[in-house]
């Protein structure tokens, strides 16, 4: 199998085909979730592995849920392991994972995979990125809650393993780029003075017909941003929403390929269509009442996992209102970047 095969089969929950398989440079599964909240060092062994991913060419698999046995040097997934959904903080996992890899990472996907009895398993999907933006890098590791400001750290897959690079491998890619672009002059001010006043030129026309586009797929007056400010309860949502926020979708993913100049709105930018992105996951795994016999009125949390399974019902209804809290949360970010860089007016 393919990273392809294995997406494919977390998608139908299709767990039993992942066995078998041995880890590699594109999957590494985990017996147990990253205890993010009481072991400091989860944090850091979190955004090591998922940046490691990154800095591969295919991107890579994440997969917490799975026993592995190693025989001759090899690991191979033995067996499904679910994890009690209560131990895994999809949230926290994501915000870590924004605040401590750079630069940011696009498309990344969490996805929980149920099992039953309130257990499953966690696919942390790390597209691959391009390569203009590797090497990806995070805070050095300091075993502490708090992460180090100034120092890096570069993570890369050897294998089947997430190692950091040596310091003679940072030596000679550093030196290869010094090489390449220059060495920086005593005084680069001329420099940085020039650059600022080509995107100040040409970076402005450019961003704000991007910011035009953005606000025609997601105009401020949209009925369906208006009902997700309302911050109701996510139990059922009007057809007619999800449609709306699918055609916005469809708008702005066809635009996504133009990339905006300045710096900032570029990770906001980035943000924002990930947690869109999420919204739209969470809303498609939410249920038609009439099993599309008919173009449904709405879509729902199925009323009766209430009293069958309350803790899946109450996960559900938290995982909507998470993703629907995340997008509002970078849409003002994105709208209030596009504010401080005067292309709302």
């Amino acid at each position: 199998m393919n990273i392809e095969d294995v997406r494919t089969a977390l998608s139908a929950g299709n767990l039993a085909a992942l066995i078998g398989l041995e880890e590699c440079g594109w999957m590494d599964v985990k017996s147990a979730p990253y205890m993010v909240d009481t072991e400091p060092h989860h944090k850091e062994e979190l955004v090591k592995d998922v940046a490691g991913f990154a800095n591969t060419a295919t991107g890579g698999l994440l997969i917490i849920g799975f026993k592995a046995t190693k025989a001759n040097g090899v690991e191979t997934v033995s067996e499904v392991n679910a994890v009690p959904r209560k131990l895994v903080d999809t949230e926290t996992y994501r915000k870590l994972i924004d605040e401590r890899v750079y630069p940011h990472i696009e498309g990344l996907e969490l996805r929980w995979v149920e099992c039953g009895d309130g257990k499953g398993v966690l696919s942390i999907d790390i597209p691959a990125q391009p390569a203009s933006a590797r090497p990806f890098v995070i805070p050095p590791p300091t075993k502490k809650d708090s992460q180090s400001v100034t120092g890096l750290a570069v993570p890369v897959r050897r294998g089947d393993q997430t190692v950091f690079w040596s310091r003679q491998e940072a030596h000679r890619r550093l030196s290869a780029g010094w090489m390449a672009i220059g060495a920086p002059a005593a005084d680069d001010s001329g420099v940085h003075r020039a650059a600022e006043e080509s995107v100040a030129l040409h970076g402005n026309t450019a961003d704000r017909s991007k910011a035009q586009r953005i606000l025609a797929a997601m105009p401020f007056d949209a009925p369906w941003l208006r009902m997700l400010q309302g911050r109701l309860p996510m139990r059922r949502v009007r057809a007619d929403v999800t449609r709306a926020i699918d055609t916005a979708w469809d708008a702005l993913i066809a635009d996504n390929d133009i990339k905006f100049l300045d710096h900032e709105l570029v990770d906001a930018h980035a943000t924002f269509m990930d947690s869109l992105r999420r919204l739209i996951n969470e809303l498609d795994s939410m249920h038609d009442p009439d099993n599309g016999s008919s173009p449904p009125a709405y879509v729902e949390v199925p009323p009766e996992w209430k009293r069958s399974d309350p803790e899946r019902y109450q996960q559900t209804l938290a995982d909507l209102s998470g993703a629907r809290d995340a997008f509002l949360e970078a849409r003002t970010e994105l709208m209030n970047s596009l504010n401080r860089s005067g292309l709302l007016s």
